[in-house]
């Protein structure tokens, strides 16, 4: 009976300590630079499952990232930042390749997947005027695959093969509606910071 408890309590202590490592592992930190907040999240991945095996593929995939201040939990956000991102991937040199929809696109390459994922997320800055001085404040960090979805915001004129084939077949792919996130705080601006407008 007391080897079979301490069996149970080392189980309790194994998934616990597991539990926490992975809590851990999808933290948030934030930074300054100049007047914006920006959004650090190691362990923080949107490219992995289907989406993965797509860009393996071959195929490229869109993803929506937002990022939310709250000045109190449960109270509409005090500021957003929303971009969306193209994401592709070299079958020969096994490296990730993004690209910035919208009107001020920026690109980068030749990246392994946990940097493609950070230079996505460093994209996201929260302006300092919207937090007010040495105030606490919370963040939440969303994604969505949009690959499949056909709007006003795609932009590429240009058809992929895999793209042609799935219209011709009628395979089309419908996109991940539901975002998935992770939340951070509080964090507190610095004391120097602007003040709210």
């Amino acid at each position: 009976m007391v080897a079979r408890s301490r069996r149970a309590a080392a189980a309790l202590l194994v998934l616990a300590l597991g539990a926490g490592a992975r809590a851990s592992a999808q933290t948030l930190a934030v930074d300054t630079a100049g007047d914006a907040v920006k959004i650090r999240a190691p362990g923080f991945s949107f490219l992995k499952g289907d989406p993965l095996a797509r860009l393996k593929d071959g195929r490229s995939v869109r993803v929506e990232l937002t990022a939310m201040a709250f000045l109190s939990q449960g109270q509409p956000a005090a500021a957003t930042t929303r971009r969306i991102f193209a994401v592709s991937y070299d079958l020969w040199e096994e490296r990730f390749a993004v690209t910035t929809v919208g009107a001020r696109a920026l690109s980068v390459s030749h990246l392994a997947l946990a940097a493609a994922e950070a230079w996505c997320v460093d994209q996201l800055t929260i302006p300092l005027s919207a937090l007010g001085r040495d105030a606490p404040f919370w963040i939440r960090l969303e994604y969505r695959v949009l690959d499949g979805e056909s709007g006003p915001e795609s932009t590429d004129p240009f058809y992929s093969l895999q793209a042609i084939i799935d219209v011709l077949s009628r395979r089309g792919k419908k996109a991940d509606a539901s975002p998935r996130a992770i939340e951070g705080g509080p964090f507190r601006t610095p004391r120097g910071s602007p003040p709210p407008r």
